[in-house]
Order: C-alpha cells, then sequence, then structure tokens
C-alpha cells in the first residue's frame, strides 16, 4: 500500500490537519524531478559545451556513482530543541542560473553561459559529496548541503521544516495538556480512594466480623502485588520494560498519598454525601471512564508521532531516489530526532502510569487485565458472516414483498379481507421505521468509509459498538419477517383459522422480543445502548443534552407518520379492522393522534432551551422557535383535518401559513447551521470550503434542492380530489424518512468538521470531586458546549 494512502487510513481524522502533508511533499519533489530533467534536455541540445555535457559518459558515471554510494546511517536520539529556521544559512541564487532567454545571438550566449554554470555547479556539488563521503559514519550536514542545492530542492527542505514545525507544536501542546490530565486524574483516584475507605468504615457496622479483620490483609496485599510487580520490571503499557527503580519507593509512597492541588494538603473530611454508597458508585464510574478515555487518547498521539515520523523517512527517502542527493540521515538526525515527538518516554510513562492507576483501582491490581481493557477499542476483527446472514436475510424478502404486493391488488383477496386498505394502510405504518433503520445503514457505512468518527459522535462504547456491517443484521430481520407477514396476510395462508389480521400483531410481538431480550445474544449492548437513548429523550430537560440525544429526537422528528397513525391502529383491532377510518383525525382520537404527532417536537423545544441554560447560547433558542413552529403548524393541522379538511376554513388558511413558515423556518436551518452550505466565495458554488465526500460533489446540489423541496412535500394534501388521503399522508411519511436519510449524511459530516476545527478527539467526562481553588468539575452536568452541536 501506498504510504499517502496508509496515512490517510490511519491517522485520526480530527487531527487530520496536524498530520505531515505527504502529498503536498509529493508534489515538492515532482518538481525537484521537473527542474533536472528540464536542464539535462538543455544540456543535451546544445553541442557548444562538449566539455560540461552531461552525454560525457565518464563524467556522468563518477557524478552518479558518487550522489548514490551509501551513507552510514546514524542512530542517535536527542530531545533537546530542534535547530529553528532562522538558523539555516540562505541560499544566494546564482544570476545565470535564470533558465534559457530568448532571443537570436545573445539568447545562444546566455545559454551557453547557463549551461556552463550549471555543469560548475554540478562538479562543485559532485565534489563535496566525494569529499563528504571519505568521513566515514558522517553524513553530509545541512549546512554544508543546503548551498549547493538547486532552488526546487531548497523549496522542498523549506517545506519540510514547516511541516517539522507544525508538527512539533500540535505534539508539544498535546503532550502538556496529557501531562495535566494524568496529573489531575491521580489526584481523582487519590480521592476515590479515601472516598472508599471512608464509605468501607460507615459501613462496618454492616460487614461481619471476619470480613472487617480480614480487609487490612486485603488491601496490604493488593498493594505490595503492586508495588512488586513495578520493581520486578513487569513490561508496560507499550512493551516498555520498567524505568530505573532507584526512586521507586519514593514515587509509590507519593502515590498512595493523599495530596491535592491547590495547597497540596488532603482535606480533614469529605463532605457529608461523599460517604453515600450511590455517590461513590458514581464517581467510580466516572473515573473509570475518565481514565479510558485518557488512555485512548494517549494511544492517538503515540499513533500520530509514529507516522509522522514515518511520513519523514519516506519523504526523505523519495526525495533522495529522485535527487541523488544524500539527505535522509542528515534531517532526520539534526532536525527529526531533535523534536519533541521523536522521543516518547514522556508518552510511554504516561501510559503506564495509566495502566497502573485502572489496575490498582478497578481490577484489583490486575496490569495484564488493566492492559487489555484499555486497549479494547484496538480490537478488529472481520464480518464475512454478518454480511452474509443480511444479504440471505434481504434475499428472502424481497420476493415475498412484490409477491404481497402483488395479491393486495387480487379482487379475490379484498373481497375476503374484511378492511384490507386498513390492513394495507398500517403495514406502511410499520414499514417506514423498518426501511428508514435500514437505510441508516448505509449512513454508517458511508460514514465510515469517509472517514467520519461517527463512534465519537454518538460516544458510542469501542469494545460493543456495532460496524455496520453487523448493524445491519437486526434492521434485515426485522424487515424480512415484516415481509413474510404482509405476505402471509393477503396470501390468506391459514384461514379460515387465522384472519389476515393477526400477522401484523404476530411481528410486533416478535420485534418486542428481539428489542428487549435480555439475553447475550443479537447484540445486546447496542440495543440495549438505543433503549436507554430513546428512552432518555423522556427525560429531556433533566440533564446535559448530548449529540446522541437530540440526533435522536430530530430522527423521531421524520417518523411523525408512524407515531401519530399508533393509536388508529389500536382503535381499529378495538373496534374491527373493517371500522378502521372511524379511528382517522376526525374521530374523537384526534387529540391523541396529535400529542404523539408533536412528541418529538417538544422533546426538541426542551432539549434546546436545556441548552440554551447551560450555555447561554442564543442559537439554540433560535433553533428552539424552529420546533414551536412545527407545533403550532401540527395543531392547525390537525385542527384542519378534525373540521373535515375544507380548503375554506380558517383552519385551513391557519395551517397554510404555518406550513409555509415552518418548511422555510427548517430548510434554512438545514442549509445554514446542521450543514453549513450555501457559503459565498467557496472553491464550488454554494456549498462550504471543506468537504469530505469529495468525490460526491453533484450529490450536494442535490441534496439542497431535495431538501427543500421535500420540506414542503405537505402540499399534497391541499387538493380535494385525486388519490385517497390516507395513501397522500404515506407518500409523505415515507418522503419524509428519506428526507432525513439525506440530512444524516450532511449533518455528521458538519459535526465531523468541527471536531477536525477543534483537534477534539475525546468528549469531556465530568470529574467528581473538586479541590481548593478548583471548580470546572464539580458540576455532573458537564457544562462543556459545542458550537457545532445543535445546529
Amino acid at each position: 500500500m501506498k504510504f499517502a494512502r496508509y496515512l490517510q487510513d490511519t491517522q485520526t481524522p480530527e487531527w487530520k490537519r496536524a498530520y505531515i502533508d505527504y502529498r503536498g511533499l509529493k508534489k515538492r519533489i515532482t518538481a525537484c524531478r521537473r527542474y533536472q530533467e528540464g536542464h539535462q534536455n538543455l544540456q543535451t541540445s546544445d553541442p557548444s559545451s562538449p566539455n560540461i555535457s552531461v552525454n560525457d559518459d565518464k563524467g556522468k558515471n563518477h557524478y552518479e556513482g558518487e550522489l548514490l554510494q551509501p551513507l552510514p546511517s546514524t542512530s542517535r536520539t536527542r530531545h533537546d530543541a530542534g535547530m529553528g529556521l532562522s538558523e539555516l544559512p540562505e541560499r544566494k541564487p546564482d544570476k545565470t542560473d535564470n533558465g534559457v532567454q530568448e532571443g537570436s545571438s545573445s539568447g545562444r550566449m546566455n545559454r551557453m553561459k547557463s549551461t556552463a554554470s550549471i555543469g560548475r555547479m554540478k562538479r562543485k556539488r559532485s565534489k563535496s559529496l566525494r569529499a563528504a563521503s571519505t568521513r566515514p559514519g558522517q553524513s553530509i550536514p545541512l549546512k554544508e548541503l543546503r548551498p549547493l542545492l538547486a532552488e526546487p530542492e531548497v523549496a522542498f527542505f523549506d517545506a519540510l521544516d514547516k511541516e517539522l514545525e507544525k508538527i512539533e507544536t500540535f505534539y508539544s501542546n498535546r503532550e502538556k495538556e496529557m501531562q495535566e490530565r494524568t496529573k489531575l486524574l491521580e489526584n481523582q483516584l487519590n480521592e476515590l480512594d479515601m472516598h472508599r475507605k471512608r464509605y468501607h468504615d460507615t459501613q462496618g457496622s454492616k460487614s461481619p466480623p471476619w470480613s472487617l479483620a480480614l480487609k487490612p490483609a486485603v488491601d496490604l496485599g493488593q498493594r505490595l502485588r503492586h508495588h512488586g510487580k513495578r520493581v520486578s520490571g513487569t513490561p508496560q503499557a507499550d512493551g516498555q520494560d520498567a524505568q530505573d527503580q532507584v526512586t521507586e519507593t519514593d514515587e509509590s509512597d507519593k502515590k498512595n498519598s493523599f495530596s491535592f492541588p491547590g495547597n497540596g494538603k488532603r482535606p480533614k473530611r469529605l463532605p457529608p454525601r461523599a460517604l453515600d454508597p450511590e455517590e461513590y458508585q458514581n464517581a467510580k464510574k466516572k473515573l473509570k471512564k475518565a481514565v479510558l478515555e485518557h488512555y485512548r487518547v494517549l494511544e492517538m498521539l503515540h499513533n500520530y508521532r509514529v507516522l509522522n515520523i514515518t511520513g519523514f523517512r519516506k519523504a526523505l527517502k523519495k526525495f533522495e531516489k529522485i535527487t541523488r542527493v544524500p539527505a535522509l540521515d542528515a534531517y532526520m538526525t539534526e532536525k527529526v530526532e531533535l523534536s519533541a515527538f521523536a522521543a516518547d518516554k514522556t508518552l510511554r510513562d504516561m501510559m503506564s502510569e495509566m495502566v497502573s492507576l485502572y489496575a490498582v483501582h478497578f481490577v484489583h491490581g490486575d496490569e495484564k487485565r488493566a492492559r487489555k481493557r484499555l486497549r479494547a477499542g484496538t480490537f478488529h476483527k472481520t464480518h464475512h458472516f454478518s454480511t452474509f446472514r443480511s444479504g440471505i436475510l434481504l434475499g428472502v424478502a424481497l420476493p415475498v414483498l412484490v409477491s404481497g404486493i402483488y395479491q393486495s391488488f387480487q379482487s379475490e383477496a379484498r373481497s375476503n379481507i374484511p378492511g384490507w386498505d386498513g390492513l394495507l394502510f398500517f403495514y406502511g405504518i410499520f414499514l417506514v421505521p423498518v426501511v428508514f433503520s435500514l437505510l441508516v445503514g448505509l449512513n454508517l457505512a458511508v460514514w465510515s468509509n469517509s472517514r467520519i468518527n461517527y463512534i465519537f459522535i454518538f460516544e458510542l462504547e469501542p469494545r460493543t459498538r456495532l460496524d455496520h456491517r453487523e448493524y445491519f443484521e437486526i434492521p434485515s430481520l426485522l424487515f424480512a419477517t415484516l415481509c413474510y407477514a404482509f405476505w402471509l396476510s393477503f396470501s390468506r395462508i391459514g384461514t379460515p383459522a387465522v384472519s389476515a389480521d393477526v400477522w401484523p400483531l404476530v411481528w410486533l410481538g416478535f420485534t418486542a422480543l428481539i428489542m428487549f431480550d435480555p439475553l447475550q445474544i443479537s447484540y445486546r449492548e447496542s440495543r440495549f445502548w438505543l433503549l436507554r437513548t430513546v428512552g432518555k429523550l423522556l427525560l429531556s430537560g433533566t440533564r446535559r443534552v448530548e449529540f446522541a440525544d437530540f440526533w435522536m429526537g430530530d430522527q423521531f422528528c421524520s417518523l411523525v407518520f408512524t407515531l401519530s397513525n399508533i393509536p388508529q391502529f389500536v382503535c381499529s383491532y378495538a373496534k374491527g379492522l373493517e371500522n378502521w377510518r372511524q379511528c382517522g383525525a376526525s374521530s374523537q382520537f384526534w387529540p391523541v393522534a396529535f400529542v404523539l404527532a408533536t412528541l418529538p417536537f417538544v422533546i426538541r423545544l426542551v432539549q434546546s432551551i436545556k441548552r440554551y441554560a447551560d450555555s447561554k447560547m442564543i442559537t439554540h433558542l433560535i433553533n428552539g422557535g424552529k420546533y414551536a413552529t412545527g407545533i403550532i403548524y401540527y395543531v392547525c393541522y390537525y385542527l384542519w383535518r378534525h373540521e373535515g379538511a375544507s380548503s375554506h376554513s380558517s383552519s385551513f388558511i391557519a395551517w397554510f401559513l404555518f406550513g409555509i413558515l415552518y418548511s422555510t423556518y427548517a430548510a434554512g436551518w438545514d442549509f445554514w447551521m446542521d450543514w453549513s452550505v450555501l457559503r459565498p466565495h467557496v472553491r464550488y458554488p454554494l456549498l462550504r470550503e471543506e468537504l469530505i465526500y469529495n468525490n460526491a460533489i453533484p450529490s450536494y446540489y442535490f441534496a439542497i434542492l431535495s431538501n427543500f423541496l421535500l420540506r414542503f412535500s405537505w402540499v399534497i394534501y391541499i387538493p380535494s380530489k385525486g388519490p385517497d388521503i390516507n395513501l397522500r399522508i404515506f407518500i409523505q411519511g415515507f418522503l419524509e424518512m428519506l428526507r432525513r436519510w439525506q440530512w444524516n449524511f450532511y449533518r455528521l459530516e458538519n459535526e465531523h468538521l468541527g471536531n477536525m476545527d477543534q483537534y477534539r478527539v475525546t468528549r469531556e467526562v465530568p470529574l467528581p470531586y473538586s479541590f481548593n481553588g478548583d471548580t470546572s468539575h464539580e458540576d455532573d452536568d458537564g457544562n462543556v458546549d459545542n458550537d457545532s452541536d445543535d445546529r
């Protein structure tokens, strides 16, 4: 695999701009090659300079032999500051190095001078390289090599210096942040240890006497085992042997003592709530998550330095191959190896420290288990069987779906199934969310292939999160079973013993069994994550709003068709399927349908108000106004439908006006905030400055146009004549679901770009304890706001 592709596939997406610009360096090397080819052609075409012509085989071979002679590489590692740009000597361009001028006799004279100058420069360069090669074990210093380089070659090294400075700055800043975070987590874990002791002391009376007698011995044994592992030289988190243990005892004592930022003294007592067992468990859970997140960032930073060092070596090696200038050893020794990111001791020490702390506080001192748990996110597996199962399920579903649709149009089936049109409508109610769940799998596949870090954006657990190929299994299963239920209903299999309207209930029961199954099958952790996230929507306003919360709320805003028709489904089965039209919007049950239709909008409005209360950003209130307008729109819509759907009523006029207002409001928010398009002065008109789907530029324009049109899809309700109103309701619901599926692509893209702008790769985990002069970790809700969230 080419390194440019490897770098693209393995780099941290949010740090993309901080990595070495390997493709840009390759362009500089290409410019060097073209420069050499141009001057070689110039010398070959000019017969007036036989003494310096590159056609002189002896001279050419001798020159190339000197350049190609391998130089012993050095393996020194230094950690002090590297040479700055200002210390490099400036190259003064030769006046005769200006290329070929046009003219008759004067032009020929200039060409002869230019060719002679090139020859002199080559001989000078060859002589210097030959002299340097006589010094075994040493490479040519950059200060001696740089004056011998041509203009494009100097430009290459200038670009290399800029990349080095960029990487050095980024790495130093991140390393400093990690050191501060490591110290903070160490203090937090020390406080957790004190909390645990105080808690067990208060609970001592509830414990049997023998457990109290053994507790000091158990605690001492865990500490001795942990200390013994570190002293005996057990390999640390990165496979590195333990460092010098001269001061190990002092460091261990310091670690096991309770010290805090500020005054450096431990508090005399914890507040009363610290003795609450629920508080202790919450604190332990938060710190466990914080350590996992911290270690994950340390791994990212380690991979960052490795990829960039490899990038410098690859670029210099390619430069040597093209120009025959042996600069790799000199540049790596004098520049790269002197930079901070070339040395990984500090980073490895922090990773080892996190493994040790995690082992002591969470896995009873077992460092092997701690290391396995901390590295859980790096596990990879194949998905051949997942893809095969999903393909089989979809393959057997489509034929019966087509057959069921064909049967539903047969007059015999319609005459033998009372309320056949209602049964068909109810299958449509279930079809929309099932198809939507399948399409979300395509969202995941595109995000994964485009390196959009949806795992971080949704704060998914790396150990249990589903790959997009695994995700397809459950939606495919639900789709296949729904198609078979549909086919069984209209094929009248089992009649008259089994009624056609029984199969939808069977499918609902099967779906509930799959989703709520407590056994460790069918990806229980992922199913329960979905159920928890949906359940949290009902608690909006009482807790911090995360991206997954308002993203899920927006998904339900596009499933109003299914939600609002649940009362009609229940009413129809209670009264009889042949009376299903008596349970619609014109019936007495319309307030229930209205409540369910507006419930997602109410949740999103409450979330927006909560976010404004936390961040004081006015944009959240403006976003909340969009959902408030949607609620008024549905109030007018259900009043209009309940009054008979007359086009001359006042409710129709109100519904029409608020429909225009809401659609325009929502479409504008989609474009300017959720997608961040319609920007002026960009490469692609009406888009944004940076795009991730670069291979699908036309899709942006299609999405803008189709999103605007589909926001007004409610206009199909206006004609009094035409298809049945329930058919139009189904079409509008299906189109809105497709619009939301399309919306997901660009919403996650915009969120990912926001994370890239801020180099954000980890979520803020609120820490449970606050120290003197430090209140930033006291708030359990963590009022950390993201400007790109909830757009």
